[in-house]
């Protein structure tokens, strides 16, 4: 997708992420694109589902940990395997928190806004623009 001339703030790449509790979407921010890349998420429910057994949580804090662990894995592969030179944090602040402790310091080292709101249900471009007007408001 093609970003607005006033979104194009990203010349050398950036990795934006965005998750709630639960389910995270990652974007490739570059020149005047941005991709949709794939996404992660965990189960809500613990206990079987109809086609077999899934992933089983004793309580939610260790669900929360699977999937602050799941995250930052997969945060580090794609700064691995795209040309990353910032990424971007829209989450709800415990998951951020939990998320940064996790990267390792190369990565957390080229994290840039992190802006700590769910918007899971907002459109990418929407989500790049709080980031791009976070950028606005750094000094």
């Amino acid at each position: 997708m093609q970003l607005p001339t006033d979104l194009q703030h990203f010349p050398n790449g950036a990795l934006l992420v965005a998750s709630d509790t639960t389910k995270a979407s990652f974007f490739l921010l570059g020149g005047d694109s941005l991709e949709e890349l794939d996404g992660v998420s965990l189960a809500k429910e613990n206990g079987a589902d109809g086609e077999g057994s899934i992933e089983f949580f004793p309580d939610d804090t260790a669900r929360l940990q699977a999937f602050v662990k799941l995250l930052a894995e997969h945060i580090t592969t794609l700064k691995r395997d795209h040309q990353i030179a910032h990424i971007h944090l829209v989450m709800p602040a415990e998951i951020e928190h939990d998320v940064s402790k996790h990267l390792a310091t190369d990565t957390q080292s080229v994290v840039g806004v992190k802006l700590h709101h769910d918007v899971m249900n907002e459109s990418p471009l929407d989500i790049v623009r709080r980031v791009v007007g976070e950028m606005g408001h750094a000094s």
